[in-house]
């Protein structure tokens, strides 16, 4: 981006002016320095110049906002401050006096703000030009970088580094995962090591395509399959890749409650909006402590009861019937939720049931739980911030998932034929 010239000078005539008045103030190596009415008219005009610059500085700063521009206040001010705490021990070793409370209050005071200002940049240029991970909901500007860094999308929309057939080439089995972010491999940086990529490599003779997306659940997923097989594309093998949440955009107050966040999210305050680190701490702080945000597993455990699952199941059952429709045969991986893994899982009875219906509907399922509930979350998860399976969970998820692929496929030895 261009800087705007008018600003950075506004900035440095406030500084320097602001370090005259300091330094002027602070020379009392004798009394008339400052005293007398010479000097007052120079104390005080540099007094009515400091402000009128910080004023101006702060105008353009406020209308010609940059993530550049904060980067560049947030490591001026512990120079700043720095230098303010030299002149004020200077001046007060020269009155040779004892300092009173005052002046103690003062100089703690401007070693704290020398401190704080320094970790303020640190952390800005840790968080800005180090920190390289995401978070769950990559609301934040960080995981936001990150996104442009590492998502790259073929021409069918699909984070993918290959592209992707709509036809289906005779004699050639095609494998379609089908889900949200734990299948894109939200927190991966190399796709490569997601779990759908590591079992094409293991079957180059197999097409493995990713048809998922970031945030969807199984309304959303039925819309993306249906739509991309109204343009022509060709189903064979299709594994919906189910996640626990996936239930939840029928549950009207969390979806009320993610719109009020969105709302809050563009209503942050201006400061965090081009800070990295002021806006990673706005999210850890704020946000991630929203009451609803810390009950949301407790929500989504709940919606497996009554009303919402005999909805959620019917659901799944209309989604089998399109895969069906159009030809294909649909099998089931379900994961569980990473961060909660342990002796005191609480989601068992979820997968019980998602068992328990799966195979009323003879659809093949496998239920990944097993595979990670000897785990630590931690060494399952991207982050402590991002539930999301790490490089780690892929490998041990396709491992299993590419077994249970070739169990299939040994019972359906052929590609599957569109009805007619």
């Amino acid at each position: 981006m261009t800087i705007n010239p008018t600003y950075i000078v506004a900035l440095l005539v406030a500084a320097l002016l602001g370090n005259a008045l300091l330094f002027r103030l602070c020379r009392v190596s004798t009394p008339s320095t400052v005293s007398g009415w010479r000097g007052r008219i120079v104390t005080d005009s540099l007094l009515v110049a400091v402000a009128l610059a910080l004023g101006f500085a702060g105008w353009e700063i406020y209308w010609n906002r940059s993530e550049d521009v904060m980067l560049a206040v947030l490591l001026f001010l512990p120079v700043q401050s720095a230098f303010a705490a030299i002149l004020f021990f200077r001046h007060n070793r020269r009155r040779g006096s004892p300092p009173g409370w005052g002046r103690l209050m003062l100089g703690n005071g401007l070693i704290l703000l020398c401190l704080l200002t320094l970790a303020l940049a640190a952390g800005e240029v840790y968080f800005r030009f180090i920190f390289d991970t995401t978070d769950s909901i990559a609301y934040t500007k960080a995981a936001k970088r990150w996104m442009k860094r590492y998502y790259h999308y073929n021409k069918s929309k699909f984070r993918d580094d290959i592209e992707y057939a709509l036809p289906l080439p005779p004699g050639r089995r095609r494998v379609s995962f089908v889900g949200d972010s734990f299948t894109v491999g939200h927190g991966i940086k190399n796709i490569e090591d997601r779990f759908a990529n590591r079992i094409r490599r293991l079957h180059p003779d197999w097409e493995v395509h990713v048809l998922a997306s970031n945030g969807a659940d199984t309304g959303g997923e039925m819309t993306l399959l249906d739509g991309y097989t109204a343009r022509g594309y060709r189903l064979d093998e299709v594994v919906l890749v189910y996640n626990l949440n996936d239930i939840n955009d029928l549950l009207t107050d969390w979806m009320a409650h993610l719109d009020k966040m969105a709302n809050q999210v563009r209503q942050r305050p201006l400061i965090c909006e081009d800070s990295y680190l002021l806006d990673t701490l706005y999210f850890r702080l704020v946000i991630a402590r929203l009451p609803w945000i810390r009950s949301y597993f407790s929500h989504v455990r709940e919606a497996y009861h009554g009303e919402k699952w005999e909805q959620q199941q019917q659901r799944l059952r209309a989604l089998r019937d399109l895969v069906a429709s159009r030809g294909g045969r649909l099998s089931v991986v379900t994961f569980p939720f990473l961060n909660a893994l342990g002796p005191d899982y609480s989601y068992q009875f979820v997968h019980d049931e998602l068992n328990a219906f799966w195979r009323e509907e003879k659809v093949p399922h496998l239920d990944l739980l097993p595979v990670f509930e000897a785990m630590r979350p931690a060494a399952m998860t991207v982050n402590p911030f991002d539930a999301h399976p790490n490089e780690l969970a892929n490998a041990l998820a396709a491992e299993r998932i590419n077994a249970f692929l070739l169990e299939q496929m040994a019972t359906n030895s052929q590609p599957a034929t569109i009805p007619r």
